[in-house]
Parts: structure tokens; sequence; C-alpha cells
């Protein structure tokens, strides 16, 4: 991965997945199972910057955690500064669609929604056993992945870490959790209020 990562590697229009407010996100040019991600020229880096010090924080104390996509390190491209993360795709190969996606599209839900409500439990399981901080929980911030494990799994891929001055969920598991449990709630009320998808049960209202 060193050795990949003292690359200058050069993104082109064709490698883009998606793109947001603060940063668009590209197919790596020589690893198919990762991304980059790139500041637009008129936003600083100061999510990301954020985002990147809280993996550190998780790949200290631990491993990793099943529930997010992996950060792998700093990577110079013709766009400027790349931050190479886990790229989360299907078992048939194609990049994984967003539960965003699939509550705007009723057809994919139905046909998954099944598997989605298992894989949602199992999902909100890890994040509060391994405490996870997240700013916020947003559909398009999660991932569905199909094909492994018996139901598919979610991920998230953005959004990590805590922007207080004193981040004190860093320090504290019991208030990481408590803060999931206010970052669930207003997310699945959210759910219900934006899309009439109950999450608990995932059935269309």
């Amino acid at each position: 991965m060193k050795t990949l990562l003292s690359k200058t590697i050069e993104l082109t229009p064709s490698l883009l997945i998606a793109s947001g407010r603060q940063r668009a996100c590209y197919q790596h040019p020589e690893r198919d199972d990762l991304c980059v991600k790139v500041h637009h020229s008129n936003r600083d880096d100061r999510e990301t910057i954020r985002e990147i010090k809280y993996y550190k924080r998780i790949y200290r104390n631990k491993s990793s955690s099943d529930a997010i996509a992996h950060y792998y390190g700093i990577q110079k491209t013709t766009l400027g500064t790349g931050y190479v993360f886990q790229l989360i795709k299907d078992k048939a190969g194609n990049v994984s669609n967003t539960l965003d996606y699939y509550l705007k599209n009723k057809n994919a839900f139905l046909k998954h929604q099944k598997n989605m409500r298992i894989a949602y439990d199992i999902f909100k399981k890890t994040v509060f056993k391994d405490a996870i901080v997240t700013m916020a929980l947003k559909p398009y911030n999660i991932v569905y992945q199909l094909g492994y494990k018996p139901h598919g799994q979610f991920f998230i891929i953005d959004n990590l870490g805590c922007a207080t001055l004193i981040p004190v969920d860093y320090f504290s598991s019991t208030i990481a959790r408590a803060t999931l449990t206010r970052r669930f709630t207003d997310f699945e009320q959210r759910m219900l209020r934006e899309y009439h998808v109950k999450l608990a049960n995932m059935q269309i209202n």
C-alpha cells in the first residue's frame, strides 16, 4: 500500500463516482477496491482532516469496525490531495448503492427490503458496539452492499468524527453511545417523515 500511495495518480472524469458539495469521489485508477476523495478547488480539507483524525484514533484503539469503510492514506493526484478509502462494491462488482438510492427507487427497495431490514438491525448493533462517532446519519452517507453475508451489509462511508472543540465522545464509549441513540432516533424519524419508511421493520407506509 505504501508503494501505491507514493505515486501521483491521474483522476479523469471517467473515474468519477459521485460529487457532493465539499468533495468528489473517484474510482482509484490502479485499484478496483479503492476510491479517492478530492475536495473541490473552492473548498478546504477541514472536514476530511477531522475524519482522518478520527480514523487514526480508531486504528490506534482497535483494528477497525465492520460498519465503516476503511481509510488507507493520502495520495497525490492531478486534482490535488487525494484521500484513499475502501470502495464498497457488491459481489457482482458494481459500486454499492446508497440507502438514499433504495429509498428513492421503490422497486429496488421492495426487492431487497426483507434483507435490508435484517442488515440494518445488524448494522445498528455494530455501530453501538463499536461506539462509532458520527456527525449525523444521512441516507446518502450509508451504502448497502449486496451479495456478501446472508443479508447484505450496511456501511457508513462519510461524515465520521466530531467537530466540537472538546470531542468528549472520543474519550467515553458511554457518552458516544448516548449520542448515537440521538443520532439513530433523528435518522429513523427523518426516514419516516421524508421517505415514509420505518426502518425498524423496513416497510413502506
